[in-house]
This record gives structure tokens, sequence and C-alpha cells, in this order.
């Protein structure tokens, strides 16, 4: 999955590891640890997460919407 954070990063996770939701939210979570200002919001879960059509994927769908 190819991921650009609020701050302009770039990852690339393995779909295995961010297919599930709980999965995709542990590694943004790493991702934000040592981000000061943002991180603790983000720890919290204040974020959304937008598709490459600019769309937010909301927790509940993203299983379904995301593909390798």
């Amino acid at each position: 999955i190819k991921f650009t954070d609020a701050v302009g990063r770039k990852f690339s996770f393995p779909f295995e590891l961010a297919a599930t939701w709980a999965g995709m939210e542990e590694l943004i979570r790493q991702a934000f640890l040592h981000v000061d200002g943002i991180g603790p919001h983000v720890a919290e879960g204040h974020y959304d997460l937008i598709g490459p059509k600019g769309e937010i994927i909301l927790p509940r769908v993203w299983e379904t919407t995301i593909e390798p």
C-alpha cells in the first residue's frame, strides 16, 4: 500500500500488514511515533485516510476497498 502522510513522507506498506484496519492503524501509529505536534493526534485516531481519487476511506469499509 502506498501511503503519503500529512507531512509529505512516503511509505510502502506490505499489503498483508495493511489489509485490515487494525493493521493499517498500527502502521500509521508507528509512522507518527516521533512526529512533534501532530503525532499525539494521530495516536488518538484523529485522521482520515484518503484514496487515490481524493475520497475518504472509512474504517468500516477499509478491508473491502483496498487492493494490492
